[in-house]
């Protein structure tokens, strides 16, 4: 077997591939990627038996019919590394032989016969869904996600999706410290999937899928245990098993009154939480003093000094000194995209409600600090 293929190809596909592979395994078998040359057609595949990935690639010229397993590390970063434009595969006896320009690579493969099924047939509900709505939305919650994955936790390591009365679909993550939630409208309001859990491991892994495929929309089938996600353009496929958990009851936690509510310039209480938190050093808190028209931004550290700052505001309710950590604030403004955002506070020890000003699209739930 011989076949040409461009290096950028190769390589968008193998990254996609990656992480569907297992990181810790004793079964060597899944640590590699799949290739399947047929009919002018080279397929690849990757699994972690959680995770599988498949994708097509159209080839120039038929070859003969071939199968094996290599190593998805050592082939990447040996891919990584050549030049770009055309790469020679070539397969004999077991070695693979990868060559473009002066370079010339041979690597022991695993046979394919000990590699497991990819991609099963799945059926169940079928939707439509927009690929940029949805990267921005997993974009918007998954760093809230618990990155322990503990049996125990592995309902907060996951990121739950929501399919609601109405056509709604609300992404949600959560670490039990805080928590964000990211909704859109979808095309139908009947016959929608059943809601589901899925792996922060394989949430990682559709992410890197939809910053690197071509197709606007896509294909979500869900048959109750397995998520198959179909990209037609790119003649690429994602299956991703459902955790076999019960998510917390999210809504039960978002405030319905407020003691303090606030309107803030977004990127200048970014700024000003940056430069302050330096001062937090390992204590990991910022204190608000909040009263009429103003926040005051304290924070100090043995090891780092005092940081003091003031900005305006325009402000309802009551005054009220309250902490939180900086970087839970800090992540969650990044993301948010309007120039003001509101800021709602429902007491010292209850839940913070951070969104962007008249957008109920995104919401992200903060729990205050105690004073260190």
């Amino acid at each position: 077997m011989v076949i040409e293929i461009d290096k950028k190809i190769l390589n968008d596909t193998v990254d996609m591939a990656s992480n569907a592979v297992a990181r810790k395994t004793t079964n060597p078998i899944l640590s590699g990627i799949k290739f399947h040359v047929k009919d002018s057609k080279l397929n690849i595949y990757a699994t972690d038996l959680q995770t599988g990935f498949h994708k097509t690639i159209n080839l120039k010229e038929n070859s003969e019919e071939v199968s094996f397993v290599v190593d998805q590390k050592i082939f990447s970063d040996i891919i990584k590394t050549l030049p770009g434009g055309i790469i020679s595969l070539s397969f004999d006896n077991g070695i693979l032989t990868l060559e473009s320009g002066y370079s010339n690579f041979k690597i022991p493969t695993m046979s394919a016969e000990d590699y497991p099924e990819v991609i099963p047939n799945v059926l169940g509900n079928i939707l439509s869904l927009n690929k940029n709505d949805l990267l921005k939305m997993i974009e918007k919650v998954i760093f809230c996600a618990l990155k322990d994955n503990d049996p125990l936790s592995k309902n907060l390591n996951s990121l739950y999706w929501d399919f609601r009365t109405g056509g709604y679909l609300t992404l949600v993550a959560s670490d039990s410290y805080r928590l964000a939630l990211s909704e859109t409208k979808l095309e139908k309001d009947t016959d929608l999937p059943n809601s589901f859990l899925l792996s922060l491991k394989s949430m990682e892994e559709l992410k890197i899928v939809l910053s690197n495929v071509n197709s606007e929309t896509f294909k979500l089938n869900f048959d109750g245990s397995r998520a198959l996600f179909s990209f037609e353009k790119d003649n690429a496929e994602l299956v991703l098993n459902v955790i076999d958990s019960r998510y917390p009851n999210y809504s039960e936690i978002i405030p319905s009154a407020f003691k303090n509510k606030m309107i803030i310039p977004t990127t200048e209480f970014l700024n000003t939480l940056k430069r302050v938190s330096i001062a937090a050093g390992k204590t990991e808190q910022i204190r608000m003093n909040i009263e009429e028209s103003t926040i005051t931004m304290l924070a100090n550290s043995p090891d780092v000094g005092e940081a003091k700052e003031l900005i305006n505001i325009n402000k309802e309710g009551e005054d009220i000194l309250i902490a939180y950590s900086p970087r839970f604030l800090r992540e969650a403004l990044e993301k948010i995209e309007t120039s003001e955002f509101e800021f709602n506070i429902s007491g010292e020890v209850n839940p913070t409600i951070l969104k962007p000003l008249e957008d109920n699209s995104y919401m992200y739930i903060v729990m205050p600090t105690r004073w260190a």
